[in-house]
C-alpha cells in the first residue's frame, strides 16, 4: 500500500506531519493536533510513600499545570476503599496508578477511581521491577514489569477492561519499560529486551484497549538479581528508542521517563525531534528538592504567571499547614498518638523545601523531631499549622524563608543561604537522582497507604 501511494497522497501526509510538528513546537499546554492539553507535557512521577495526598497538595501549590501522579496502589486496596492515597484534596489533573494483573479487579478499581474519586486518567503499571511485585510464586498474582513477559497479552486484556470501565473523556494509560531481561550483566541477548519486542507490546495494548498514551521508562527492567535502585542505574538509558516509538506510532503519545534531573533537560527533550514527545516525567529531582516544582509552569508551559510574585517557602508552609488542618479535621476521631503519627508524615512532605539551603535536610528534620518531642501530647490543642509554622520559621533564616522561588538550581546552589543560626552545618546530598517506576517495593499486595 505504501509503495502504490500517489505523489499527492505523500504530499498531503508530509503536510499533515509538518502541521503536527508545528503544533507540538507550540509549547504551552500540549499538542493541538492530538488534543494533548492535559498537563502531561511534564509529569511528576509516582513514588511509594512519597507522592501521597500531602505531597500532591504541596506540589499543586507550586505548579498549576504539571500532571501529578498518585502512589501505585493495588486494585484490591482501591476497590475495597482501603487505599487512602487515592483521596483527592489537590486540584488540577492527577493520574491514579494501579498495580495488579486481574482484569476484573482492575476494572472495578478503575470505576471507583473515575466515578467516586474523580480521576480523569488511570494508569496501569507495567514497569515496576521489584521482586516483591514480579517474583510472586503464583504467576496470576505477578504484575509490574512481569506484565511485559508474554508480549503484552495480559497487559492488553487488563487495559481493555480498565478502558471499558472509564467514562467518556477519561483515559487509561500504560507505564512500561523498553523490555525485560534476566541477565543482570547486560551482556546476553534476550528476545524480550529489544526494540522490536517493545513495538509488539505497544501494538498489542493499543489494538486491544485503544490506549493512546504510553509512559516509557527508557531502560529495560532486570527481573531477579537487581533491586529497584540498581534497576535505575545498571540498565543503560535508550532515549533514541522512545523517539523511534513516536515515529512508529504517530497517532499515539509517548512520555519519556528516566534519567531526567533538571527542567532544562526536560525542555530540551521535549523540543528534540520537532517536539515528538507528548511529555517528560521527572520524580526524584522533585522529591529531594521540592522548590524545583515552582519553575515548572515557566520553563515547561511558558507561563510566567503574568508577572505576579512567585511563592516563597513561607507561602508554601502556610498553605500546606492549612491543608493539613483540613485533612486532620476530616479524619475520624483519634487520640493524640494517632494525630502525632499523621502530623509526622505531613512534616516529612516539606523536607525538600530546605534542600540547597544552609539549613539543609538534617537540621530541618532535627528541628521537627524536637517539635514532636515537645508538643502533640494529650493536652495540646494547638493546630498543626501553627506548630509547623513556628518550627520552620525558627530554623530557616529570614532571607531564605521569604525568597521568591524562581530560577531554582537543581544542585541547590541558587538557593544556598548562610544562616546565622546554623553556621557550620551542611546540606544533605542524594546521589540517586534518577527516577523510576514509582515503587521501590511493596510489602503486601493489598497495602493500605495512609495520608
Amino acid at each position: 500500500m505504501r509503495a502504490s501511494s500517489s505523489a499527492s497522497s505523500s504530499a498531503a501526509a508530509d503536510a499533515a506531519a509538518d502541521a503536527a510538528s508545528r503544533a507540538r513546537r507550540g509549547g504551552g499546554g500540549g499538542d493541538a493536533t492530538h488534543g494533548w492539553d492535559d498537563g502531561s507535557r511534564l509529569a511528576v512521577a509516582p513514588g511509594l510513600d512519597v507522592t501521597t495526598v500531602g505531597f500532591r497538595a504541596m506540589a499543586r501549590s507550586l505548579t498549576s499545570h504539571a500532571r501529578l501522579w498518585t502512589e501505585m496502589a493495588h486494585h484490591d486496596a482501591v476497590e475495597r476503599y482501603k487505599s487512602n492515597t487515592m483521596m483527592r484534596f489537590e486540584g488540577g489533573r492527577v493520574t491514579a496508578q494501579l498495580g495488579g494483573s486481574d482484569p476484573s479487579g482492575l476494572a472495578r478499581a478503575t470505576a471507583v477511581l473515575v466515578d467516586d474519586y474523580g480521576y480523569d486518567e488511570v494508569n496501569l503499571n507495567c514497569g515496576c521491577p521489584s521482586d516483591r511485585v514480579c517474583g510472586k510464586a503464583d504467576d496470576d498474582k505477578t504484575f509490574g514489569a512481569a506484565l511485559m513477559l508474554d508480549g503484552g497479552a495480559r497487559a492488553a486484556e487488563c487495559a481493555r477492561r480498565m478502558a471499558e470501565a472509564c467514562d467518556v473523556g477519561k483515559q487509561v494509560t500504560v507505564k512500561h519499560r523498553l523490555g525485560v531481561r534476566f541477565d543482570k550483566t547486560m551482556t546476553k541477548i534476550e528476545d524480550t529486551d529489544s526494540y522490536d519486542y517493545v513495538v509488539d507490546f505497544v501494538e498489542s495494548v493499543r489494538e486491544a484497549a485503544g490506549v493512546e498514551h504510553f509512559i516509557v521508562h527508557a531502560r529495560s527492567a532486570v527481573l531477579g538479581g537487581l533491586n529497584p535502585c540498581a534497576n535505575r542505574r545498571v540498565p543503560p538509558l535508550r532515549y533514541d528508542e522512545v523517539y523511534a516509538l513516536c515515529d512508529e506510532f504517530p497517532k499515539c503519545g509517548f512520555t519519556l521517563n528516566g534519567g531526567v534531573t533538571s527542567l532544562e533537560q526536560a525542555r530540551e527533550l521535549l523540543d528534540r525531534n520537532d517536539g515528538a514527545l507528548r511529555g517528560v516525567m521527572m520524580g526524584r529531582a522533585f522529591y529531594k528538592h521540592s522548590c524545583l516544582l515552582a519553575d515548572i509552569d515557566r520553563i515547561i508551559f511558558d507561563d510566567d504567571g503574568g508577572g505576579a510574585p512567585r511563592p516563597t517557602r513561607a507561602d508554601v508552609v502556610k498553605k500546606f499547614g492549612e491543608f493539613c488542618d483540613g485533612a486532620l479535621a476530616a479524619m475520624p476521631p483519634m487520640d493524640h498518638k494517632e494525630r502525632k503519627k499523621h502530623c509526622r508524615r505531613y512534616f516529612k512532605v516539606i523536607d525538600g523545601l530546605t534542600f540547597g539551603t544552609r539549613t539543609g535536610g538534617k537540621i530541618f528534620r532535627r528541628a521537627g523531631d524536637e517539635m514532636f518531642d515537645t508538643y502533640f501530647g494529650p493536652d495540646d490543642d494547638e493546630p498543626f499549622s501553627k506548630r509547623l509554622w513556628d518550627c520552620t520559621q525558627a530554623v530557616v533564616d529570614a532571607e531564605t524563608w521569604n525568597e521568591e522561588l524562581k530560577n531554582i538550581n537543581p544542585d541547590g546552589e541558587n538557593t544556598y543561604k548562610t544562616s546565622a543560626k546554623r553556621r557550620g552545618s551542611h546540606r544533605d546530598s542524594d546521589s540517586d537522582s534518577d527516577d523510576g517506576d514509582g515503587v521501590d517495593g511493596i510489602t503486601d499486595a493489598v497495602r493500605s497507604t495512609t495520608l
